[in-house]
């Protein structure tokens, strides 16, 4: 019988108990979406409304109700979580991690979020740097509005592909292509916006180069060298522990 594992005596297959892990996450992860979402309902048509609009002065008729600090990060942090999800579920999915334990499990993921939130954080120090050096407080806060408003729904359609990883295992080509679609998507809208907002009179090739490069080039040199590190950093523990 020792062969055998849960109460009703049926072996579960390896990677079962990994999979369990990331179900149990991504559940608890969406049912607090679902309560941000009831409880700051208004707080996310503005979040739509930023990303579809390019508005400086909101109406005092639309001003939402509930805390925006707590649901921006909560967003963000959302937005991240997934990332991670994602990019460790392709990851097995591949075969490039197997056979991990569950306390390693944990540990990847939570390597791959710190790695992403460190990118993140690069990158809006470099925009904070682009915000004091070619614009004024106030435009660099209404660009940081809808940079967060755009991050936010992007993070929202991430639950569509991760979905698709841990319930569906055919056609493993399909959330790979979305997740790609929707992060160029993404950068798309948040370059356009960027150029619109700092470089509205200052739409020079000098400028519109020094950002493509410093904000859009050289952050995903960064990411990539650090993807690389981690993904061997794994597969060395993984030897160590087995």
């Amino acid at each position: 019988m020792g062969i055998f594992e849960g109460y009703v005596g049926i072996r579960l297959w390896d990677g079962q108990l990994v999979d369990d892990i990331i179900f149990t996450m991504l559940f608890v992860l969406f049912v607090a979406f679902a309560i941000v979402f009831r409880t700051n309902f208004r707080l996310f048509l503005k979040m739509l409304r930023d990303v579809v609009f390019l508005r400086e002065r909101q109406s005092l008729f639309e001003k939402p109700v509930g805390s925006e600090w707590f649901f921006r990060n909560f967003m963000i942090f959302q937005a991240l979580f997934l990332s991670s999800i994602f990019l460790f579920e392709v990851a097995r999915a591949y075969g490039y991690v197997n056979h991990l334990k569950e306390n390693t499990v944990l540990i990847s993921i939570g390597i791959i979020f710190v790695v992403l939130c460190l990118f993140y954080q690069f990158k809006q120090f470099f925009y904070y740097l682009f915000g004091c050096i070619f614009t004024d407080t106030p435009r660099y806060k209404f660009w940081k509005m809808n940079y967060n408003a755009t991050i936010s729904a992007w993070g929202t359609l991430l639950y569509i592909p991760v979905l698709w990883l841990i319930f569906v295992t055919a056609h493993l080509f399909i959330p790979v292509i979305l997740f790609i679609f929707f992060y160029i998507l993404f950068r798309f809208v948040i370059i356009y916006k960027t150029i619109r907002i700092f470089h509205k009179r200052n739409a020079g090739l000098l400028y519109i180069s020094l950002y493509l490069c410093g904000q859009e080039i050289l952050p995903l040199m960064f990411l990539y060298q650090g993807m690389v590190y981690l993904y061997n950093f794994i597969e060395t523990s993984t030897l160590l522990w087995h």
